[in-house]
């Protein structure tokens, strides 16, 4: 393996429900939906992405694309991120990397539970999880799911965290059905002609412009990557095709379970264009930087068109994963991190009063914040990421309390140092 100082930071991003429109048969445009990643992809290795499931099943090609499993070996139905995963230690792109020095990173803009990613991102060695409830998203589309913009910051946010390399691996939501049957968007900056139907044509004028603010996504991240100046690799896919009842035939290349993926960096790699499996994604990213760690990834990496490499890959899966782990000496050497939500931490400076009113300042304040005092929640407005209010009748003299970020499923996520409030006494 290279010498780390040679090693890149390797970026993964998820588009959800992203493919390239241009492909499209039925429907035209007003202009290129995805100026910057079809740019891209005249400067850079990509190609159709082939997936597990086609209009939802985000979970299932993450899972394809961190473990280098094939989910065609699991029972129909299956969600390892609902059944294995979330009990289980699994090897991943996240141990292979930290096993070179890599700092470890997940991102996902809603919220940490969904599809128990909290706990699953903890079995697959991830050293932090930055999810929704650590953003401030102020920017959501008109049926309510995060603008994908708000994820470069914490892109590089994670990787300020650590001196060395940095994986980093993001889940976007901006593309995310249902798409709506009327027109919601007042003023869409693009139109969509060739649809009859009213309702389907308003479906794809939501999509489209969905897609084409996830483009400009791309576009800040490269940038915002070249002007870092560090050795990276950026790869961006799409989990699945939108829940728009796409057949083959509706697209130039008559694959529903295809999407589009492309692979920048800044390190002089040479443009190899093809159709790439999601399992088979990890170990070909891996391979252009020398890498051969982790069982899975160096399994494809010898393997791949060799004789029984499909018979062979289903045996190992099962294995690792259901059979007795003879790969390791039937001790699965993995252990859960303990993972950290979020990167900066939620810190209490000082305190000022009103007549009615606590105000708590500090840093890293999010509207998921709440006041404890011990275990009791305290009703609590935040006002910005340094400010949040309390009523006074909530604390009284001499209370500890502290503000811990709180997921919707009421699970505390992350905590701040405790305060001692001291009413201030009347002259």
């Amino acid at each position: 393996s290279r010498s780390s100082d040679e090693l890149p930071n390797i970026i993964v991003v998820q588009l959800e429900s992203y493919f390239d429109v241009a492909n499209a048969e039925f429907f035209t445009t007003s202009e290129d939906v995805c100026p910057n990643l079809h740019n891209l992809y005249q400067n850079y290795s990509n190609g159709y992405f082939k997936v597990p499931s086609v209009g939802a099943g985000t979970a299932n090609t993450e899972f394809e694309v961190l473990t280098g499993m094939n989910l065609r070996y699991f029972g129909p139905g299956e969600y390892p991120y609902k059944t294995y995963s979330k009990k289980h230690p699994t090897e991943s792109a996240a141990t292979a990397l930290a096993s070179l020095g890599y700092g470890t990173h997940a991102l996902h803009d809603n919220t940490g539970n969904f599809y128990s990613r909290a706990n699953v991102f903890n079995n697959m060695g991830f050293d932090t999880f930055t999810s929704k409830e650590f953003m401030n998203v102020l920017q959501t589309t008109e049926n309510g799911w995060a603008k994908d913009e708000i994820l470069t910051q914490h892109i590089m946010e994670a990787m300020d965290t650590t001196k060395q390399e940095d994986f980093v691996f993001t889940v976007s939501v901006q593309g995310h059905g249902d798409y709506p049957t009327t027109q919601i968007i007042e003023n869409p900056e693009i139109t969509v002609e060739g649809i009859e139907d009213e309702a389907l044509k308003n479906k794809y004028t939501y999509y489209v412009n969905q897609v084409y603010q996830m483009d400009q996504f791309v576009g800040k991240l490269v940038k915002a990557l070249q002007q870092r100046g560090e050795p990276t690799i950026l790869c961006m896919y799409g989990d699945h095709l939108p829940s728009l009842e796409i057949e083959d035939e509706d697209l130039t290349y008559g694959n529903k379970y295809q999407t589009s993926y492309f692979m920048w960096d800044n390190i002089g790699l040479k443009k190899k264009d093809g159709t790439i499996e999601a399992y088979d994604l990890g170990s070909e990213v891996l391979n252009k930087c020398n890498i051969h760690t982790g069982l899975m990834n160096s399994f494809h990496q010898t393997r791949k068109g060799t004789k029984n490499y499909q018979k062979d890959m289903k045996e190992l899966q099962y294995d690792m994963l259901y059979g007795k782990q003879y790969v390791w000496n039937q001790e699965n050497p993995f252990k859960a991190t303990d993972l950290q939500f979020g990167i900066r931490p939620l810190t209490v400076t000082k305190i000022y009063e009103t007549k009615d009113s606590i105000f708590i300042v500090g840093n890293n304040f999010t509207n998921f914040c709440q006041v404890f005092d011990g275990d009791v929640k305290i009703n609590t407005t935040y006002h910005n990421e340094h400010l949040l209010e309390v009523s006074k009748k909530d604390l009284k003299d001499g209370d500890t309390f502290k503000v811990s970020i709180v997921s919707k499923a009421l699970r505390v996520l992350s905590s701040s140092n405790e305060y001692v409030y001291q009413e201030k006494s009347e002259k």
